[in-house]
């Protein structure tokens, strides 16, 4: 197997071949160090000068997260605060306002969380770099067209971190690049950073792809007053302390923090603070595309996606570079890459090689969150008390709104039904959702407690989840539906435990995958059906069934549900789980067609099936439409292994349909319940 440098060093390959860039620098950074890095290609096309983790590029707006830690530095020090009107500070910008009379003032958090509603000015801005101070107060002067009210809406505006330099100078007395350099690079030992481009030959080169070559963009643009969106030349090696720096900030922490910006500062650049969008995006070229929640904190862009969670990073581009950094906050992990071709897109390359990460099973361990004192010991005290309930001791942990919430009479009730199925309860493992709220499993992990606590460490909820126990919601809610069975009664069993959970997994995939208007019913097997649209029962007739159910239900022993295969049934649009026709259900089916003709009941029906003719099944959907697409759905299913643990259903229910809302005639134990 290759090495993690090696398969990063691959993936960066790939794009710097998508992309044609000339070259590319990267590192890997875990635990606060640069631990893997290198470059592939040439810091000048043609020539053999590969590039490394000292190699300079140009970040473009990667400057934006070293601005907007200056900035902090400001209001950690109490000198600004971000909900400031920006005309606080820069009087010339009063008049500044945006597109309609009812906007809010223009705020320094605007600005810094690209909700100030400017229009995004990327090529413009990228051109303009090195606008002078005269330069930038004409365009003050002259006001700008706002695109949104500002606070309304995400667009990533360069010229409103324009304006944010223009207040780090008013508020610092210093240009922001000054401020940048003294309370950030020089504490941090970032030594290779700089405003403007550094002497010797290990120095990128920029480039545009054209025709089957490529064309030297020309001398970059110098420092000037927009450089605060975009200006910073650094390397690999210099933006790996950078990445550390930012992930140091977590976990919030009582150590030390003598760091050039306190860790709170640092955490809160990294908050979503405006959502961009939510959209779908494929790390890489030949992968699987995901979704996402994209939007903004202060300087920083953070990505929200199913697989790797949160990160946070932000991109460069200008007219010759292409730059990323991310970083996963929660892992403790990062990837940098700087490229020498216009618009590189290193952000995809930088998901790319966390996926790449992901796939070793190498991103590290999460850091989770931990559970506080308070919530291990109400975990103990509540496992104890579903065990042996007495008020008295309820009363010690519990809060005062539980028992009005659900009479402890009803909990008492409850918890001794779980302790005669599972025997006395213990917390096998807790896992917080939050320091002060989480959920416990117990009883071999066929039951789950969640609790919480308020303010004053008292448990506000205990809600307990017994696998074993069936659902008791309704079977079918969809009125399209309802109408069909409108007229009929039906004895049914629910799964439990494993199966029942992989029910609801193969129904999402399958009604992701018939593209089909369907109806989704909850898990339930059919052992007996009563009346129809076209001989519907009549009140007696519910009556009667409901008896003969009681008398059959004391006499019939617990029916297995045992999953056989998934496939496409009866008119061949159905999909359904087929179960085994176990022993158990074969009783209970035919068991129960004898008692219910020796009643005299209604047929219903599935009667003319013979016994042994009947096919045991969980309905996964009922397409209302056409059947859209059964044969993709049909070539999933045969790759589906089901092997999921019989489940036993202890106890069986009858429902009925009028029309309207299902109704559940009863619900009995089976016999040995």
């Amino acid at each position: 197997m290759a090495s993690t440098g090696q398969a990063l060093e691959a993936v960066f390959t790939r794009w710097a071949r998508r992309e044609r860039a000339p070259g590319i620098a990267w590192g890997l950074v875990r635990s606060g160090a640069l631990v893997a890095g290198g470059g592939v290609g040439s810091l000048r096309a043609g020539e053999e000068a590969a590039p490394g983790v000292d190699s300079v590029f140009r970040i473009a707006s990667m400057t934006k997260s070293f601005t907007g830690a200056a900035l902090m530095t400001l209001v950690a020090d109490g000198r600004l605060r971000l909900d400031d009107p920006v005309a606080d500070h820069v009087p010339e910008l009063t008049a500044w306002r945006g597109p309609t009379t009812d906007g809010p003032a223009l705020t320094v958090r605007h600005l810094v969380s690209m909700e100030a509603g400017l229009p995004t000015d990327d090529p413009w801005a990228d051109r303009h770099i090195d606008l002078p101070d005269e330069g930038m107060d004409a365009l003050i002067a002259a006001g700008a067209t706002f695109a949104w009210a500002p606070g309304t809406r995400f667009e990533y505006s360069n010229l409103g971190w324009g304006l944010v330099g223009r207040v780090i100078e008013r508020v610092a007395g210093m240009r922001p690049q000054e401020l940048v350099t003294s309370a950030l690079l020089e504490p941090l030992g970032m030594t290779s950073t700089t405003w403007v481009r550094p002497p010797g030959s290990d120095v990128a080169e920029p480039y545009r792809g054209r025709d089957e070559g490529w064309l030297h963009e020309g001398e970059p643009l110098g420092d000037g007053t927009i450089a605060p969106m975009g200006g910073i030349w650094s390397t690999v090696r210099d933006l790996a302390r950078w990445v550390s720096f930012f992930l140091d900030a977590f976990p919030p922490r009582d150590e030390g923090d003598d760091g050039p910006l306190p860790r709170w500062a640092r955490r809160e650049m990294q908050q979503l603070r405006r959502v961009d969008e939510l959209s779908r995006f494929r790390p890489s070229p030949g992968g699987t595309s995901r979704s996402s929640v994209t939007g903004y904190g202060i300087g920083l862009a953070v990505r929200i996606d199913e697989r790797l969670g949160v990160s946070v990073g932000h991109s460069g581009g200008f007219p010759g570079w292409g730059s990323h950094m991310r970083w996963l906050p929660e892992r403790g992990v990062g990837v940098i890459a700087l490229s020498n071709v216009t618009y590189g897109r290193m952000a995809a390359a930088c998901l790319d090689a966390l996926d790449a990460l992901a796939d070793r099973d190498e991103l590290g361990p999460s850091r989770g969150v931990q559970a506080s004192p308070a919530l291990v010991d109400a975990s103990d005290r509540a496992a104890s008390l579903l065990s042996s309930w007495r008020d008295a001791d309820a009363d010690d942990l519990l809060a005062d709104n539980v028992g009005p919430d659900e009479p402890y009479e009803r909990r008492a009730a409850e918890a001794a039904t779980l302790v005669a199925r599972h025997g006395t309860l213990r917390v096998e493992s807790l896992e917080a959702e939050t320091p002060m709220r989480g959920s416990f499993s117990t009883a071999g992990g066929d039951v789950t407690v969640e609790l919480g606590l308020n303010h004053a460490e008292r448990v506000q909820w205990l809600d307990v989840e017994d696998r074993l126990r069936p659902s008791d919601a309704p079977i079918v809610v969809d009125e399209r539906w309802l109408s069909r069975l409108a007229g009929a009664a039906y004895v049914v069993v629910r799964p439990v435990g494993e199966l029942a959970e992989r029910f609801t997994r193969w129904q999402g995939e399958v009604l992701d995958r018939l593209g089909v208007a369907c109806v989704a019913p909850g898990a339930h097997a059919t052992v007996k059906s009563f009346g129809s649209t076209r001989e519907p029962l009549s009140d007696d007739d519910e009556r009667g069934v409901v008896e003969a159910f009681r008398t059959w239900a004391a006499s019939c022993p617990p029916v297995v549900l045992h999953a056989e295969r998934l496939e496409m049934f009866a008119d061949a649009s159905t999909p359904v789980v087929r179960l085994h026709a176990t022993s158990s259900f074969a009783h209970a089916l035919s068991s129960l067609r004898t008692s219910a003709s020796e009643a005299g009941l209604p047929a219903g029906d599935g009667d003319e099936i013979a016994t042994v003719d009947w096919v045991p099944h969980l309905s996964l959907a009922y397409p209302v439409d056409a059947p859209g697409a059964v044969a993709e759905v049909e070539a999933w299913m045969r790759g589906v292994q089901v092997e999921a643990p019989p489940s036993t259903a202890l106890q069986v229910e009858v429902v009925a349909y009028d029309g309207g809302s299902e109704r559940r005639l009863a619900t009995f134990p089976l016999a040995g319940e």
